[in-house]
């Protein structure tokens, strides 16, 4: 079941890079849990959730570079890409650790730090 959730997941991001819904793949309710350090630390539900970070960055996308199956977890280790709608542009390293459950997207977590989301599923590099 494990490599299917990292399809499920590598999916998602497939979709996006296309610019296209993945709202077949992702719970209606999923719950999206920000770090502590966050600037808006905490959890949300619902897709809408997800798309938060457009508010900043209206080209927000996120190129994955790895995909690791952690049973119902999947890590995914990337470079967020963004430009405000100022001009600046942002580039930055994540990590994130979807969850999945009945053939869909349940729960998203990201990380500032790729080893913070390998370390949230206890896979130590």
């Amino acid at each position: 079941m494990s490599e299917q959730n990292v399809q499920l997941v590598r999916s998602i991001y497939e979709l996006w890079g296309r610019n296209e819904s993945a709202h077949h793949l992702i719970d209606p309710e999923i719950e999206y849990v920000n770090p502590p350090y966050a600037v808006e630390a905490g959890t949300r539900r619902g897709r809408g959730a997800l798309s938060k970070i457009r508010e900043v960055y209206p080209d927000f996308r996120v190129e994955p570079e790895r995909f690791v199956d952690a049973g119902d977890d999947v890590v995914v280790i990337g470079t967020a890409r963004g430009t405000t709608a100022s001009g600046v542009q942002a580039q930055w390293r994540q990590g994130y650790v979807w969850t999945v459950s009945h053939g869909k997207a349940v729960r998203l977590r990201w990380f500032n730090q790729p080893q913070e989301a390998l370390d949230a599923v206890g896979l130590h590099e």
